[in-house]
């Protein structure tokens, strides 16, 4: 996929409005599979949501492949402006969202839990948005990500739909980082306007006590801990501490009687 960007004149930011799912990164990559196979017959012939088949979440990173993700068929997409600062105001959130699917309920805390779900969580934008210290830790590339938005009149007069078109086209473009873009895939190239996602994530009303946002390395690496002991409980019950301090005791012990075999010449076995 190759992208070739133009940047006008910044003006305004564009920042998520406060909502249950305002950044709904997971209705892109940490959910959904590929064939919506999440989804009952029945909310299948639900309506689709404004953001379905034309808007996609774009991660990209300089000498790395960029990836391009489809997002949920029930995604609902609004941009508005902001009456206080004279922003833009995007607001993610499911069409369903009372009916949604087990998968979506459970998000992001039973991400990866069940081996019937095709979940990768935690929160992927917990990740993106963490301070730079972790994200260079973890990563080895600075990545961006952004929204896709087909750059078509009847997208944009559904997904901004309390402004005329050609105005709501125009107050896009001129936001700050935004970026008209022409993505290649395949064959077939289609312009695309490309938002920056906020890192900010005051705004986000968070409804999982175990994902929170990350501020610190050590918040995070508790968190590795924890998810590693529950990994342990899981494969080996709840005996796992006694099991697994038994294993390394018997490693330990077994490498010991092998160095002292080798060092008084015996062969190993």
């Amino acid at each position: 996929m190759n992208i070739n960007c133009t940047t006008n004149e910044n003006h305004c930011n564009v920042t998520f409005a406060e909502s249950e799912c305002s950044d709904g990164m997971c209705c892109f990559t940490s959910v959904i599979p590929a064939n919506n196979g999440h989804i009952s017959f029945f909310k299948s012939l639900c309506k689709d949501g404004t953001g379905a088949h034309y808007i996609k979440l774009l991660a990209t990173s300089e000498g790395h492949k960029d990836e391009l993700y489809d997002s949920c068929k029930f995604l609902n997409f609004m941009i508005s402006k902001n009456s206080i600062n004279s922003g833009l105001e995007m607001d993610l959130r499911c069409s369903v969202y009372k009916s949604r699917p087990s998968q979506c309920i459970g998000y992001p805390d039973r991400a990866g839990e069940s081996l019937y779900q095709r979940i990768s969580g935690p929160c992927i934008f917990n990740e993106y948005a963490a301070p730079d210290t972790y994200s260079k830790l973890v990563y080895k590339r600075v990545w961006q990500a952004f929204y896709a938005i087909l750059d078509r009149v009847d997208v944009i007069r559904n997904i901004f739909p309390n402004e005329d078109t050609n105005i709501a086209r125009d107050l896009v473009l001129k936001a700050k980082g935004v970026h008209l873009a022409t993505i290649s895939v395949g064959t077939e190239e289609q312009d695309y306007i490309l938002i920056p996602l906020p890192r900010q994530t005051q705004n986000i009303l968070y409804l999982s006590e175990k994902h929170q946002p990350i501020t610190t390395i050590r918040q995070a690496c508790h968190r590795w801990k924890e998810k590693i002991q529950k990994n342990l409980q899981n494969h080996y019950g709840a005996e796992w501490e006694t099991r697994l301090k038994n294993a390394i005791e018997t490693e330990e012990k077994d490498a010991g009687k092998r160095y002292n075999e080798d060092t008084t010449g015996n062969i190993e076995c």
